[in-house]
């Protein structure tokens, strides 16, 4: 009878941790771990004459720059380059005379150029100064600070319209706040709210590889926002023109604290990094922060998992499947599967209800349910067994 009784005990247990796995992350933690993200491709371009020693400095210098982080650099004589997959990226004009690198994002679209000589400096000297800037860089390195530390970061670029800035910022405030007075009612805490960022005019020239990785358009008179979360990814598209509305951002900063089996696509749990460094200390600070380990092979395997399901979310958030793109968003919440309320003017008891699910929508029993009868057909049947024994044992 004992035996009985502590092998019901322990698949209760069981399965009380099996209901506990469904929100034991939520959008904004899948978004710190590496699930196979490609990385940016440097191509640093030579002439076939340059010595074998400046080669291989200036093929140190990138090794050294970009350890740790999330671009993979590649130097390339030219006429090797001719030969080889590199031959996509060659920059017009190219003769070899003078150093040049291209920067190549994950999906291969899109390339930057990046000039590696000034005149009358040593080549090694000024490539160094201009590595670095593609991975390091004043207000991009205040602004991930913000986005490692934070629910996330509403981030601003601005253009040339200085009342129309004002107003996009005023916008972005007001959603952050009411973010903000519903992060209480969030599955699992995030401590620290989200915060709007700014990048002004006077900032494009050292940010240029930054807002290139963004696919930030340069000269614009209206400001444009992109959202940032977790290891420094975007959540969502560029904003701008008509999609950079109150509603748009405020769908899109939500998902962040939604439970990982919310059913969004996984294109909006694993966006696209921005070039960055991710060093040991840094690794051992957001470990600490999460409460687990984004670099471990467990967790990535746990993640990788619950994100395959492909079927619908479980849990507390369980919906319907959300493609990739913005409107499949906004529709999602229109329909309830992923809700959001835009009201002229919101109070942050309507908000709250962004990260409550209507269960009357999902069909069928939930996750939970299941579980609970389970439980609870399990306990009768054990029920049924002990007291069948009782009566054995007084006969």
């Amino acid at each position: 009878v004992i035996s009985c009784s502590k092998r019901l005990f322990l698949l209760l247990v069981v399965l009380q941790q099996f209901e506990a796995l469904g929100c034991r992350f939520n959008v904004r933690d899948v978004g710190f771990v590496d699930l196979g993200s490609e990385p940016y491709h440097l191509y640093l371009f030579v002439g076939d004459a340059m010595p074998v020693a400046e080669r291989e400095s200036l093929q140190s210098i990138a090794v050294a720059t970009f350890y740790d982080t999330n671009v993979k650099p590649e130097l390339v004589a030219l006429g090797q380059a001719r030969q080889t997959a590199a031959k996509g990226f060659i920059p017009s004009g190219f003769t070899g005379q003078t150093p040049m690198a291209v920067l190549v994002s994950p999906g291969q679209k899109e390339t930057l150029a990046v000039s590696l000589a000034k005149e009358g400096l040593p080549i090694l000297q000024t490539a160094w100064d201009a590595l670095e800037l593609l991975v390091d860089s004043p207000r991009r390195n205040a602004v991930l600070k913000q986005v490692f530390d934070r629910y996330g970061v509403v981030l601003i670029i601005e253009g040339s319209d200085a009342a129309e800035n004002r107003r996009i910022r005023s916008m972005a405030d007001a959603v952050v706040s009411r973010i903000t007075a519903a992060m209480p009612g969030l599955e699992k805490e995030i401590q620290r709210p989200p915060v709007v960022e700014v990048i002004s005019a006077a900032d494009y020239g050292a940010e240029r590889a930054f807002l290139w990785s963004l696919g930030v358009q340069g000269g614009s008179s209206s400001p444009q926002v992109v959202i940032l979360y977790g290891r420094g990814r975007m959540i969502g598209p560029v904003l701008r023109g008509e999609r950079l509305s109150q509603s748009s951002v405020s769908a899109i900063l939500t998902t962040i604290g939604l439970n990982c089996e919310c059913g969004l696509d996984r294109k909006w749990m694993q966006g696209v990094m921005v070039p960055l460094k991710w060093d040991r200390n840094r690794k051992q600070e957001i470990a600490k922060q999460l409460g687990f380990n984004p670099e471990s092979p467990e967790i990535r395997i746990e993640m990788s998992q619950i994100i395959a399901k492909g079927g619908p979310g479980q849990g507390t958030n369980r919906s319907k499947i959300v493609g990739d793109t913005l409107d499949e968003l906004l529709t999602g919440y229109r329909t309830g599967n992923l809700r959001v309320n835009n009201p002229s003017e919101p109070s942050a008891k309507q908000l709250d209800q962004e990260f409550e699910r209507d269960k009357s929508l999902a069909p069928g029993f939930s996750m939970s349910g299941w579980i609970t009868l389970a439980g609870i057909t399990i306990l009768i049947v054990g029920g049924l067994i002990v007291l069948g024994a009782h009566r054995r044992e007084s006969h």
